[in-house]
């Protein structure tokens, strides 16, 4: 029997943190006439400290799941989009997993730039029409201010943080998830960039004094690939569903830039009341953008129950992505009672103490010796023989850097 991806559950994260077009105009060249006529943006979040991809993600991801009334022991997939993981490894979604208890299910981390929530949908969705999911968690989440450079104009006051997830359950009932758009063209990726950190060009001093490790985007070319994209990839989303432009109640767009947005709607022909931005709130949060804005969406009662939204996306790759769901829940959604959040408390505490006893069990076991017991590489005095490898040791040469960032390195658009 045919199953369908319906989305059951959604929850939002953001940070407590604002940050104004007047907080950043005291620290750079810049102000909120600006910033606001060039893209709309007025507020941003910022996260703490103490915050990071992966806390953000488990608020949001618990949130949704309380409204989808689903227990962590029932997901099969967790999948988060994301450019800011905690760790280049393990994956952001494992420690998204391990902190949810979601004890039977498997998770991986899904790099798509700003396009990532659309691309996870479309992977979760296809798990589910395949039957092999039943639960799927696909969240966006991004800590973008701790690759944004102060001292660069042209990035640092568009962006911001935050993190939105959705559920999606196998049912039988057609709706959910109905197309689903994905592209790409790796021949614009220097256009949006963070070159330093990665196997081409590995961290040293040279690439931090360099700021390689922040980001670069040429603004003028991304704005002219997303103005020719984002309608377009809409507009055949709606198709591939099977739908008229007319079908369609609302378009929840990425949140990158006003113009653009107004841009894709005029290419849709649809009307202003059709369209949801928040852009001015929260700037452009990447992977998280368009679930947190789906998220207020439903929030202020702008989904009800069989419309058609159309969510699109394009980020840095060049990638971009479109999907058209049909809701299914009858609105407006009650909130839980206060014995049922209770209840979803003691869960997530049994998932925290749960951690901690296989972490516990595990030094346990390195106490006890066993014929099968781990031999370090390293020999315990260092071997004198004259053999040099450098490949091997940790000073990496400035030569091959040097050679790599004049050569290799692909233009910073500025």
């Amino acid at each position: 029997m045919v199953k369908y991806a319906h989305i059951v559950g959604w929850g939002k994260y953001l940070p407590e943190k604002v940050v104004t077009n007047f907080d950043i105009a005291e620290i750079m060249d810049t102000s909120d006439e600006w910033i606001r006529t060039r893209t709309g943006i007025s507020h941003r979040r910022f996260a703490e400290e103490e915050e990071s991809t992966s806390t953000m993600a488990l608020a949001a991801a618990r949130l949704a799941l309380d409204r989808a009334r689903i227990s962590p022991i029932d997901i099969d997939m967790i999948i988060v989009a994301t450019i800011t993981p905690d760790y280049p490894f393990p994956a952001t979604a494992a420690l998204v997993q391990d902190a949810l208890g979601a004890t039977h299910a498997a998770a991986y981390d899904l790099n798509a730039a700003c396009a990532g929530f659309i691309y996870g949908l479309s992977m979760g969705s296809a798990m589910i029409e395949a039957g092999t999911a039943k639960v799927v968690v696909v969240i966006g989440a991004e800590t973008l201010s701790r690759i944004l450079d102060v001292e660069e104009r042209g990035t640092y006051p568009l962006f911001g943080d935050g993190a939105g997830a959705v559920v999606l359950q196998a049912k039988d009932t057609p709706g959910g998830v109905m197309s689903t758009v994905l592209g790409a063209d790796g021949s614009g990726g220097e256009h949006l960039i963070v070159p330093g950190g990665g196997s081409k060009t590995p961290t040293t001093r040279q690439t931090v004094d360099e700021h390689l490790h922040f980001m670069r985007m040429n603004g003028r070319e991304v704005y002219r690939f997303a103005t020719r994209v984002m309608g377009k990839a809409a507009k055949e989303a709606v198709e591939k569903a099977g739908l008229e432009l007319d079908d369609i109640s609302l378009l929840v767009p990425h949140q990158a830039n006003i113009r653009i947005i107004e841009s894709a709607r005029k290419q849709m022909k649809l009307g202003k009341d059709k369209v949801f931005t928040n852009l001015d709130r929260y700037g452009n949060t990447s992977a998280a953008s368009i679930p947190i804005a789906f998220c207020e969406a439903i929030e202020e009662g702008r989904v009800n129950t069989k419309d058609k939204v159309v969510m699109v996306g394009f980020g840095a790759g060049l990638t971009w992505g479109a999907t058209v769901i049909e809701w299914g829940i009858t609105m407006p959604y009650q909130r839980r009672q206060w014995w049922y959040r209770g209840l979803r408390w003691l869960v997530y505490r049994r998932a925290r103490i749960r951690s901690m006893l296989l972490r516990l069990t595990r030094w346990l076991e390195d106490l006890i010796p066993g014929e099968d017991e781990y031999e370090p590489l390293e020999p315990k005095e260092p071997a004198n023989n004259g053999t040099h490898h450098p490949q091997l040791t940790q000073e990496t040469p400035d030569k091959p850097v040097k050679e790599t960032l004049e050569t290799d390195q692909p233009p910073n658009g500025k």
